[in-house]
């Protein structure tokens, strides 16, 4: 995030990320994709669609092809209730070799200059490959002792595909390699034996994880992230060596907000009490199951099986929760209608109309624009504290699938049966908070043609042609 970034780089503990910015471009608000859940976010990034076209709604979501549940991991009491092989197989079975769909293409799907994907959850590229999971994993019988599946010409995912044998990412305490030092030491390897693809995507877990713990003010990540990136840097012989032979794009994927200390979690099961939930133990629905929850953090779907209820029903319900800021469905006419549990009225829009904003989007709008925070310069939309809230909205709804999505305001976290409670910070919503990060960008002259994560893959195809 921005201001941690600065804190620790002003501090002059992040010397790395600052010989880069000074050397290049700093951009510190580009707008991450919605639901903000790393999973969702890369594939946005490396498909160029929104979740409704390639898939992939958040850690967790319904999928209303498949009608089942899918869970990539949202914390480890919902993976025990959820049942740890589902989730283990919907990570390394499915989401790179079913669940994206088909109708799109990544990064390294669409270019053919070759690309090096390393430590990223997605990575789908067009070359055949096989993962070889953990001993305890298909010791256990949660996995298989071989998977199969394609991936881009380099390719690195911890201890289930390595590129360098030194790195030995083998122990559970080490995530099996799934941590920044692993994803240095492999790029570092290809960088000593002089195979640099075009393009490398490698991912830095870590701060990540102390964020959620420790809250924003925390820069310890960003300091042991910087210490990683200095070693890359090194191994060009110098950092000044590194920056005339490799350009570099140093890229958050999601923001966070910090916790406050009291009334901090809404339990969606206590507002939608008058109906059937249906239990995380399983992930097919049966006839007395009336709405599933799918919480990520700081929004959540809610989606409606029983043809009884009604968008409004569970709406109305919604609604008496103050701290629920954004409450949106589609309705099969396509519009899309927004409230609030924090004020009266209603917004509804829908694309193609006479409204334009700042991303050169075209949309109608009925109602109380103040529900998103937009405002209106003739026909010029401004957002507020919801970045390009109207597309991203749009991108998590369709018209046929019953689902209702919520948000909670800054300080707040949704939780549901087995629901991760994180006491330092948390993401996953519209907010600005959650949506905006920040870009170093050196020995690239050429922006985005905006700074949104939706726009990238057509940049970084651009630079690949260059």
């Amino acid at each position: 995030m921005d201001a941690p970034l600065q804190e620790e780089i002003q501090a002059g503990r992040a010397p790395t990320l600052q010989f880069l910015r000074d050397n290049g471009t700093y951009f510190p608000k580009v707008v991450s994709t919605f639901p903000t859940m790393s999973v969702s976010i890369d594939t946005t990034m490396l498909t160029g669609e929104p979740p409704n076209i390639h898939g992939i709604y958040g850690l967790t979501y319904y999928n209303q092809k498949e009608k089942r549940v899918v869970n990539f991991g949202t914390g480890p009491k919902e993976i025990f209730l959820f049942g740890v092989k589902r989730v283990l197989q919907a990570a390394m079975l499915q989401l790179n070799q079913k669940l994206i769909s088909k109708d799109v293409k990544t990064i390294h799907e669409e270019t053919n200059k070759p690309t090096a994907s390393i430590n990223a959850m997605v990575y789908r590229g067009k070359d055949h490959t096989e993962l070889r999971p953990p001993w305890i994993t298909w010791l256990t019988g949660l996995l298989p002792r071989k998977i199969r599946t394609e991936a881009p010409p380099i390719f690195s995912y911890g201890s289930i595909h390595t590129l360098d044998k030194r790195s030995n990412p083998k122990s559970m305490l080490s995530q099996f390699g799934v941590n920044d030092q692993f994803s240095s030491m492999e790029i570092i390897s290809l960088i000593k034996k002089d195979k640099l693809p075009s393009l490398s995507l490698v991912y830095f877990p870590g701060n990540d994880i102390i964020v959620h713990k420790k809250g924003t003010s925390e820069g310890k990540g960003i300091m042991k992230a910087d210490n990683q990136i200095a070693s890359i840097l090194d191994a060009f012989g110098s950092w000044e060596e590194a920056i005339q032979i490799c350009s570099f794009i140093v890229l958050g994927d999601s923001g966070q907000t910090n916790m406050v200390q009291k009334d901090t979690y809404v339990d969606l099961r206590k507002i939608l009490h008058p109906y059937s939930i249906m239990p995380l133990s399983r992930d097919i629905a049966k006839s007395q199951d009336q709405l599933i929850l799918c919480v990520n953090e700081r929004m959540s779907y809610i989606n409606i099986l029983d043809e009884e209820i009604s968008y409004r029903d569970v709406v109305r319900l919604c609604k008496t929760e103050k701290k629920l800021d954004v409450i949106a469905w589609q309705e099969s006419d396509g519009w899309i209608h927004v409230v609030s549990g924090q004020t009266d009225g209603i917004l509804s829009f829908r694309p193609d109309g006479d409204y334009l904003d700042e991303y050169e989007q075209k949309w109608h709008l009925e109602g109380d624009i103040s529900i998103l925070d937009l405002t209106l310069d003739e026909q010029k939309i401004q957002y507020g504290i919801y970045p390009d809230a109207l597309s991203r909205l749009a991108g998590t709804l369709t018209s046929n699938d019953r689902s209702v999505v919520v948000t909670v305001s800054p300080g707040y976290e949704i939780v549901g049966q087995g629901s991760p409670k994180h006491k330092g910070a948390s993401h996953g919503s519209l907010h600005h908070l959650d949506s905006l990060v920040p870009m170093i960008v050196t020995g690239i002259k050429q922006a985005p043609e905006h700074l949104r994560l939706i726009n990238f893959k057509k940049w970084l195809l651009q630079l690949l042609e260059e």
